[in-house]
């Protein structure tokens, strides 16, 4: 069902852009705009049907090649894409931005794609992929006095944002692995990531800003760490802590960034940060109470049998439509509109579908993705040289 979503939408009216979401009810239907995380798991989302046998393989290299026509002719900023691009014109949105994460989220997904089509015996594609990733410059970005990424680039103001990704337990954790790999930051950089730890019950792990399963295990998709590592336990601590919230809620678990019940005057649902007070520095995270199947997908690779359990849950409940497990359930009572203890945000975000897509594949397929994105010269060396940076030290 997930796939569905990228095969009915990835489509020459849109450029081959996956457009953001669809929502379904409210009736608002398709927001025709893209991202270059969306963009970047697209990519990846045409290679694991392949994986998966949902689509021929030469039907797939022919959809990376649309997809890769419009990208390579869209207009860019030192290589990056802007954080925004109306799919119907394939033009930057104002203001134009360049996101620090959705870059390196893209980076990653080309990374990885262009060792996919080597093993399809698509050379000439893969170039292609490896020209786009290399063309990224990811010095601008970053902050040699603060020695961290800036959060993104003002392109009309020519400027930085003034604010920084300090935590290892971060969506930005792909960015400053690739750069590093790439030799475009020092390597005193991974040493001023923050490792605070958070605990809950006699469990542990590092921190991140809002508790969201997107912190920890975005970069997971392409990332892997190593068996009892830092890092391996901190993102078993997450899940910990996800599953004691669900718990003492009597209610599924996975809390992350999401769509929720709440809309805007267009009638489309709000989006922001969800998460979990156990594993965030903000405060007041455990105010409000709104469920992601996204999350859940994130955890298979952990976790696959309660995954699996928490899976079917939300199935249960009511939660399949069209394109797989709706966005979202919200349990926060100020929100609930009837006599019911939950409202369903009915609309399918493209990111979230390509992340429980991919992990899904690699859950299934022994980690393919991660061993496609570490087949890359430079993250291989990177990793055998510098084994620290898996093993979060």
């Amino acid at each position: 069902l997930i796939w569905r979503y990228f095969a009915s939408f990835l489509r020459e009216e849109d450029h081959w852009l996956p457009p953001d979401n669809w929502q379904e009810k409210p009736a608002a239907g398709l927001a025709r705009r893209t991202s270059p995380t969306n963009i970047g798991l697209a990519l990846l989302s045409v290679m694991a049907a392949v994986d998966l046998d949902l689509l021929p393989q030469d039907q797939g290299a022919g959809l990376i090649r649309h997809v890769l026509n419009t990208v390579e002719g869209l207009e860019k900023w030192r290589g990056h894409l802007y954080n925004w691009y109306d799919t119907v014109s394939a033009r930057p949105m104002a203001p134009r931005y360049i996101s620090t994460v959705d870059s390196g989220n893209l980076c990653g997904s080309l990374i990885a794609l262009a060792a996919g089509l080597e093993e399809w015996g698509e050379g000439e594609l893969a170039a292609r992929a490896r020209a786009l990733s290399g063309a990224m410059e990811f010095r601008p970005l970053y902050d040699p006095d603060g020695r961290l990424f800036f959060i993104g680039w003002e392109a009309e103001r020519d400027r930085p944002t003034p604010g920084h990704y300090d935590l290892m337990a971060s969506e930005a954790r792909q960015t400053s692995f690739i750069a590093l790999a790439r030799g475009e930051v020092p390597l005193k950089h991974w040493r001023c990531l923050g490792r605070m730890l958070l605990g809950d019950n006699d469990y542990s792990g590092m921190a991140s800003w809002t508790g969201t399963m997107f912190e920890y295990f975005m970069p997971h998709l392409l990332l892997p760490c190593e068996p009892n590592s830092f890092l391996y336990e901190t993102l078993s601590f997450c899940i910990y802590a996800q599953k004691r919230r669900g718990s003492r809620t009597n209610t599924p678990w996975g809390i992350s960034e999401s769509g929720f019940y709440a809309f805007d005057p267009g009638m489309n649902y709000q989006y922001k940060a969800h998460g979990v007070q156990a594993l965030g520095l903000k405060w007041g995270l455990d105010s409000e109470l709104v469920v992601s199947p996204y999350s859940t997908f994130l955890a298979l690779q952990l976790a696959p049998h309660s995954a699996m359990r928490n899976l079917r849950r939300l199935r249960d409940m009511g939660l399949e439509g069209r394109f797989g497990l709706y966005e979202a359930v919200d349990y926060t009572p100020s929100r609930l509109s009837g006599e019911g203890t939950y409202e369903v945000v009915r609309s399918y975000m493209s990111h979230h579908l390509g992340m429980s897509f991919l992990s899904m594949v690699n859950a299934l397929e022994e980690n393919q993705m991660q061993r496609r994105f570490l087949a890359d010269r430079d993250m291989a060396a990177f990793c055998a040289a510098c084994q620290e940076i898996l093993k979060g030290s």
